[in-house]
């Protein structure tokens, strides 16, 4: 192979992954087999009764939705789900990404749910709602960018994810009049 091919190789390999965030909210389940089947409710709840037990969060090329719905069901299959439900499509700004919220649900106990309620619910204390976004991380209820590598002290991680000095200089407090 050339090294223009090997070149051509590793960028669309790049375009084509996606970042999945998921976050616990519900009762912890065992795997299922990769490839396992999971239902899908983009838009209505499923006809069964379900239990939400956590929320996803999955970015991706907008022109390659269906690899955002691909991970949505590998992530299920990891987090024990029987279904993904209530699908939140958004963009970047600059329309370079693409979003899906969505929550994960097994069959079983309580009575169906719009797929609306599981986001309506009170988070529980210290969550973050909505779920962060990849690359930050929920402390304390807050978004924390995470720097990587981390950075060093006396620096402090900034939204952009970019170390900076910690003490930054403030702007002096105008005169009192």
């Amino acid at each position: 192979m050339t090294a223009a091919r090997a070149v051509s190789a590793a960028l669309l390999v790049g375009a084509c992954m996606s970042t999945t965030s998921v976050t616990a909210i519900g009762p912890q389940r065992a795997s299922r087999p990769e490839g396992c089947p999971i239902d899908l409710f983009p838009t209505k709840p499923p006809p069964y009764a379900f239990t939400p037990i956590a929320k996803v969060r999955t970015e991706c090329d907008p022109v390659r939705r269906q690899m955002c719905v691909d991970q949505l069901r590998r992530e299920a299959c990891r987090a024990g789900a029987d279904a993904v439900v209530g699908f939140k499509e958004s963009m970047d700004a600059d329309s370079v990404s693409m979003f899906i919220d969505a929550t994960f649900v097994v069959k079983g106990t309580g009575a169906p749910e719009a797929p609306a309620a599981p986001a309506a619910a009170a988070p529980a204390p210290g969550a973050c709602d909505p779920i962060c976004s990849p690359g930050f991380a929920c402390q304390g209820g807050q978004c924390v960018p995470q720097c990587n590598p981390p950075c060093e002290n006396g620096e402090i991680c900034s939204r952009k994810r970019v170390c900076e000095p910690a003490d930054q200089p403030t702007a002096p407090a105008a005169p009192a009049q």
